[in-house]
C-alpha cells in the first residue's frame, strides 16, 4: 500500500471547477464536442478518477502507466489540430511547454534503465537467499534500497511540473487556450508518475525490509503450513511476507513493459509539439 504520497501532491483542479479557464472553449478552437478534444479532456478525467484509490499494488500501477500512454497518445492528436499548429507557431510560450516534457521524458528514460536495475537487485536477492548466503544478501539488499532512492529522486524531480501554473509570455486568449490545455495534460502526466514512482518504491521498500528477509528463513515450514492451512502464531504475516515479494515481482514486469511505451510516446508528444514551432 502507498497511501502518503497522495499527501504531497494534488492533481490540477477539476474540469469543472470554475478556477480553470482551459477548459471554457473560445470560438478559436473547434467545439468541445470535437473527437481529439474530448478524448484528451476524458484521459485527463481517467487519470483523476484512478488517482482517487491510491492502491499501491502492480494492478494498479499498470493501470497508470497504460493512463499515461494513452493521454500522450491524445495529446499528439490534439497537436495535429490545424488551430493548434497555427497557434503555436507563433507561441513564445512554447519554450517552457517543451522544456516540462524533456524533463519527463528525461524521468521516464531513466527510470527505464533504473527497473531493469531493481530487477536485477530483487533477483539477485532472492538468489542468494537461496544459497543462504547472508554476506551477499546485505550486499544485494543495499543495493536494492539504493535503486529505491533513485526511483525517490525520479519522482521528486517531477514535483515542479505536477501542478499547473500560468505560463508566462502568453501573447493573446488564443495562446492560453490552447497552451492551457496542453500544460494541463503534462502537469497531470507529471502528477500521476510521481504517484506511480512512489507505488513501486514503497512496493520494493516492503520486499527488501529486515521483516521480510527474516520470515523468508522459515519458507519450507510455511509453505507446508500453508498447503495444510495449519498456520501458526505469525504465520499469517509471514505469508503476507511472501505476498509483497510476489507483488513486486510482478510490479517489475509490469513497469518494464509499460515504462518503455510511455517513454516513447512522451519522446513523440515532444517532437509533435517541437514540428508545430517550425512550420
Amino acid at each position: 500500500m502507498a497511501p502518503s504520497f497522495a499527501r504531497s501532491t494534488s492533481l490540477p483542479p477539476s474540469p469543472t471547477h470554475k478556477k480553470t479557464s482551459y477548459h471554457v472553449r473560445s470560438v478559436s478552437l473547434p467545439c468541445r464536442s470535437h473527437p481529439l478534444i474530448s478524448n484528451l479532456e476524458e484521459q485527463i478525467q481517467a487519470i483523476r478518477s484512478w488517482s482517487t484509490n491510491p492502491e499501491g499494488s502492480s494492478a494498479w500501477i499498470e493501470a497508470g502507466l497504460a493512463h499515461i500512454e494513452l493521454l500522450q497518445i491524445a495529446l499528439e492528436d490534439f497537436l495535429q489540430l490545424p488551430q493548434t499548429q497555427e497557434t503555436l507557431h507563433q507561441a513564445a510560450s512554447v519554450d517552457q511547454l517543451l522544456d516540462d516534457l524533456l524533463l519527463l521524458v528525461d524521468a521516464y528514460g531513466s527510470f527505464v534503465s533504473t527497473i531493469l536495475t531493481l530487477k536485477e537487485c530483487h533477483s539477485n536477492v532472492q538468489s542468494a537467499f537461496r544459497r543462504q548466503d547472508e554476506v551477499r544478501i546485505a550486499s544485494f539488499l543495499k543495493s536494492q534500497r539504493n535503486v529505491e532512492k533513485e526511483i525517490a529522486q525520479l519522482a521528486s524531480g517531477l514535483r515542479g511540473i505536477s501542478k499547473c501554473r500560468h505560463l508566462a509570455l502568453c501573447s493573446d486568449a488564443k495562446e492560453i487556450e490552447i497552451t492551457g490545455i496542453i500544460r494541463e495534460a503534462i502537469c497531470t502526466t507529471a502528477f500521476a508518475s510521481m504517484a506511480i514512482f512512489a507505488g513501486i518504491q514503497t512496493l520494493s521498500a516492503a520486499a527488501s525490509s529486515k521483516k521480510s528477509f527474516g520470515a523468508m528463513r522459515s519458507f519450507k515450514k510455511l509453505a507446508i503450513s500453508f498447503s495444510l492451512k495449519k498456520l501458526g502464531t505469525g504465520e499469517e504475516e509471514n505469508i503476507h511476507t511472501f505476498k509483497r515479494f510476489e507483488e513486486l515481482d510482478e510490479c517489475i514486469r509490469l513497469s518494464e513493459c509499460f515504462s518503455e511505451r510511455v517513454f516513447r510516446s512522451l519522446i513523440n508528444s515532444r517532437v509533435s509539439l517541437l514540428n508545430n514551432t517550425t512550420l
